[in-house]
């Protein structure tokens, strides 16, 4: 596995670097809200840029929901316990004989 993961991580060096040796022409960025200015950049920034925001933004959703997650277990496990409790004590109620015969 440990082999496979290497050999993974090498490759995906590999095309990332050849992909910079390719794409090394420069873009213009400009946006909405940036009204004169014009960022110039080689293209394979750009894309290494978009990548690596995408990778944070994804990262603290998950921390978020990590987060989540754990605040729903700890609730759940909460009420687990309680019920347990509730149905330990059910249990040791004395059996009561009815004195209606059963219909």
């Amino acid at each position: 596995m440990r082999l496979l993961k290497t050999v993974f991580v090498t490759l995906f060096f590999i095309a990332a670097i050849t992909f910079a040796i390719k794409n090394q022409e420069s873009v213009s960025l400009q946006y909405y809200f940036i009204n004169d200015e014009v960022w110039t950049m080689p293209l394979f920034l750009l894309v290494f840029i978009s990548i690596l925001l995408g990778i944070l933004v994804a990262g603290f959703g998950g921390v978020f929901t990590g987060f989540k997650l754990k605040q729903e277990i700890k609730r759940q496990q909460k009420t687990i316990l309680e019920l347990e409790d509730e149905l330990n004590s059910l249990r040791n109620l004395p059996i009561m004989e009815s004195k209606q015969p059963y219909e």
